[in-house]
């Protein structure tokens, strides 16, 4: 019997806004039993909207407005889905996400916020700018910059809108651009005064601060259309522009119409009070996506957003446990602070208005102030760690304090319930494939192959059957993405005898929790799976389900193979040049991702190699003759050449620069490795270099590429295939050299 609490509700919140940053805060100081918590948003850095006009204009660094999103919520114990969100499905409780299986929640917060609007009909050019989403804005400013420095010529950019961001947007982009030459803007506002919302004295010092950096400021001009060089205002006048950036009134998602929830005639959601959608207590709404009908003409600035992610953090603890909610309570007066690009700020708060140094310096230390609350991640993670350990998590399962929960039998009474399992695989997408004659939609006990030589286009006496098994705890706490990798890692080997694999049998074991939510889990789990077996033509025939402390996943392989023609590690040859198709170091990248110390970057980087099959480069390998080939995995680069080289009874030499992931690098200088370092570092004795052997050559690989040697007269041509492929890191890190008494690997200096 086990005694592991079970998780009870799942709460997904979809977007980084201010409420949703300061509802995981406190959510990682406070988390909650048998409550998982899932954010998933499109990009996993995002910069702080207070301080991009700073950043535009100079006065910071890209990474000091920026917040991590992956290392804050690896340090609040929540799970993070990088990914763009298409519709809810409010009826079926369900997010459905872009090119990925869609994610079920108990409890719903959308903090999705809002998109500049344009009049219906405008043509976008190339420099056209939305300033939502700020990263890819930003990037794209970047690109007008260096297009302007290499080709100097007149530029007329015109800013649609006069509200605080295009105000400050106005002056932090004249001020970056003024270098090149012959740059003007001018700003176009629809009301008879820049910042309607805010005292007449704090628009005329705005307006007054534009015309003194040299913009021109066109009051009720508003714009009705245009193509992407020109502008149509409503009294039929037209402006001619090189480029054009939408800093208009925010603009509802799409999906929010589509969702089934209340929405307002222009799209916005509807919530009441306690931040509930109108219809629909199980789902919230906080910040520029919503219409909070208690003030309808509420402003949508950042000082309200803050203000609900408290109350919303609360309510949604209070609505689990089915007691009262409480109001949100709008603050009559917010404190505006805006940059005007020349080292001062104004102030805003009700009738008061100002404008200095000591207003820049002001808004300088809160800014700085919020980011620090959310960014100083390796405190937390030190001193703190048992709470990344501790926190619920939808791949992993601990007792949290004494909570009533049912008793977890073993054995068959293990098994995930058949109403869950059916649900989940009736919505596979299974491939038919004549070579499986009884498979995962048959229901009989097992699967069944048709083994015919004219299946598989091989003749009679060389047809051969390979299998292989693999099988982990989860190293993500992403089920879709595990299930991915799961499955590329597990159809390696197969690929790493030159052999075709075309049937899978999955073994999972799913965190306790209730039906719905491992229904959820299992649902995000085959999914990615079936998806990296699909590309490859793998057909999952079946498998095993358990619940159990972590999620986990295996698959047992079967492929073929021409007899003649498979790859055996002992068939080495001396001056072999042997080509790494991947880099290293996915091993201490995770490890680091764990210990909340791995960046978005550096995390981003090991998935993607992750993601990459290797299929395609034993076929390249193949096409080129080569001689032996091995998946570089658990044992790391050391443990798998070796056992090349001792079935071959050679040696080899190494090149000391072997390509490594920089997640490798960051994790290594800070003493981060992978539990399974140590225990493949027995093999240094075998390694013969001039100082201690590099850690890299023991970092135990998850999904990780192929070695393969080659004939030394066709390297090139196999790195230049590998390259074509989609393998741009492939590498020749050494030959293989006559035998030695003991099989041994030499480093270069």
């Amino acid at each position: 019997m086990n005694d592991a609490a079970p998780i009870e509700k799942h709460v997904v919140l979809v977007g980084a806004g201010n409420a949703h940053l300061v509802f995981l805060r406190r959510w990682r100081m406070s988390p909650w039993p048998g409550v998982a918590v899932t954010l998933v948003t499109e990009f996993s850095e995002i910069p702080y909207s207070a301080m991009v006009p700073g950043y535009i204009a100079g006065d910071y660094r890209w990474d000091e407005i920026t917040l991590d999103l992956v290392r804050f919520c690896r340090s609040a114990g929540v799970r993070f889905v990088s990914a763009r969100v298409t519709a809810v499905d409010a009826a079926r409780r369900l997010v459905q996400l872009e090119d990925r299986a869609a994610i079920s929640y108990d409890v719903l917060s959308l903090g999705i916020g809002s998109l500049p609007a344009e009049p219906e009909g405008c043509a976008n050019g190339e420099w056209s700018f939305f300033m939502r989403p700020l990263g890819p804005f930003t990037q794209q400013l970047e690109r007008l910059e260096e297009s302007l420095r290499e080709s100097p010529r007149p530029f007329h950019l015109a800013v649609v809108g006069g509200g605080v961001s295009g105000c400050e947007l106005s002056l932090a982009i004249q001020k970056r651009l003024a270098k090149s030459a012959d740059v003007r803007l001018t700003l176009l506002q629809s009301n008879r005064q820049l910042l309607p919302s805010f005292p007449n004295r704090a628009a005329r010092i705005m307006e007054q601060r534009l015309r003194d950096a040299g913009l021109a400021v066109r009051l009720e001009a508003c714009v009705v259309g245009g193509a992407a060089d020109r502008l149509r205002l409503s009294s039929g006048e037209e402006i001619a522009c090189d480029g054009v950036l939408w800093a208009t009134p925010a603009a509802p998602p799409d999906c929010l119409r589509s969702s089934g929830l209340s929405v307002d005639d222009a799209g916005f959601l509807r919530v009441g009070e306690t931040l509930q959608s109108l219809g629909d207590p199980a789902v919230f709404g906080t910040g520029d996506c919503v219409t909070f009908t208690p003030q309808p003409t509420l402003p949508r600035n950042g000082v309200h957003a803050v203000r609900q992610g408290r109350v919303l953090f609360d309510n949604v603890r209070e609505l689990l446990h089915e007691r009262p909610l409480a109001p949100f309570r709008p603050q009559r007066n917010c404190l505006c602070l805006m940059n005007t690009a020349d080292g001062e700020a104004i102030l805003s708060y009700g009738p008061l208005a100002t404008k200095g140094r000591f207003v820049r310096r002001l808004k300088d230390r809160i800014d700085r102030a919020w980011l620090d609350s959310f960014g100083n991640v390796t405190r937390s993670v030190s001193e703190g760690a048992t709470r990344i350990d501790n926190a619920p998590s939808l791949t992993r399962r601990v007792s949290m304090g004494r909570q009533p929960h049912l008793m977890r039998c073993g054995g068959c009474g293990a098994k995930v319930s058949g109403d869950v399992l059916s649900s989940v695989l009736s919505g596979l997408e299974i491939p038919n494939d004549s070579r499986v004659l009884l498979g995962t939609r048959s229901g009989e006990d097992a699967a069944v192959h048709r083994v015919r030589a004219d299946l598989f286009g091989i003749a009679p006496d060389k047809l051969v059957e390979v299998q292989t098994v693999d099988y982990f705890r989860a190293f993500l706490d992403d089920p879709y993405l595990f299930g991915r990798i799961a499955a590329l890692h597990s159809v390696s080997d197969v690929f790493a005898m030159n052999a075709r694999p075309f049937s899978a049998l999955a073994i999972a074991t799913l965190p306790y929790a209730r039906g719905p939510i491992q229904a959820g889990q299992l649902r995000e789990l085959l999914a990615g799976a079936t998806r990296s077996l699909n590309e490859l033509g793998v057909v999952l025939t079946g498998g095993h389900t358990s619940e159990g402390h972590d999620l986990s996943l295996g698959f047992a392989v079967t492929g073929y193979a021409d007899e003649d023609q498979l790859f055996r590690k002992s068939n080495l040859k001396p001056g072999d040049t042997l080509i790494l198709t991947k880099p290293l170091g996915t091993g201490a990248t995770l490890a680091a991702w764990m210990h909340g110390q791995c960046s978005a970057a550096e995390l981003r980087e090991a998935i993607e190699q992750m993601l990459i099959a290797n299929a395609s480069a034993a076929e390249v390998f193949a096409q080129f003759g080569a001689r032996a080939v091995t998946d570089i995995t658990g044992f790391g680069l050391a443990g798998h050449l070796l056992e090349m080289l001792d079935a071959s009874r050679v040696s080899a030499r190494l090149s000391a620069t072997v390509p490594v992931l920089a997640g490798f690098e960051t994790a290594s200088s800070r003493g981060i490795l992978s539990t399974l370092q140590r225990d493949n570092e027995k093999l240094s004795c075998r390694v013969q270099c001039p100082a201690a052997p590099p850690a890299w050559l023991f970092d135990p690989q998850t999904s990780g590429g192929l070695l393969g040697a080659v004939r030394p007269e066709v390297a090139s041509a196999v790195l230049e295939e590998l390259h074509r492929r989609g393998l741009p890191r492939a590498a020749a890190i050494g030959h293989v050299l006559d035998a030695m008494p003991t099989p041994m690997i030499e480093l270069d200096a």
